[in-house]
């Protein structure tokens, strides 16, 4: 009988542990930025802090809007991005105007048919 406690025991400590809330990371994003694809090509964004090079920050669907949170490491450094949409299936990227981002703030960029 108390073999058979000991595998049950273990399952209930191990559930419990991995149950526990989200993780207090510390880490805040400095800010976030919400793009909105008014274009009938789906896009690839990338953040481009200067003289540095882009990286990727996610996907926005055809006609439709999504919001990244943009972490220190991205703009540490940089007193201005850019942000850039990539067609997905080809095509000509756009580039958005510089800007500047502190924390709780929200940028907006609207991408263009």
């Amino acid at each position: 009988m108390p073999k058979l406690l000991r595998p049950s025991m273990i399952l209930l400590l191990a559930t419990a542990a991995c149950a526990g809330g989200k993780a207090d990371t510390g880490v805040e994003p400095v800010a976030r930025a919400r793009i909105e694809n008014r274009s009938n090509s789906d896009m690839d964004i990338y953040l481009r802090p200067q003289l540095r090079s882009a990286t990727r920050l996610g996907f926005v669907p055809a006609a439709d809007t999504a919001e990244f949170a943009l972490a220190p490491a991205l703009l540490s450094g940089a007193p201005s991005f850019s942000l850039e949409a990539r067609p997905i299936r080809g095509g000509s990227p756009t580039v958005s105007e510089p800007f500047t981002a502190r924390t709780g703030e929200e940028i907006f960029w609207s991408i263009p048919p």
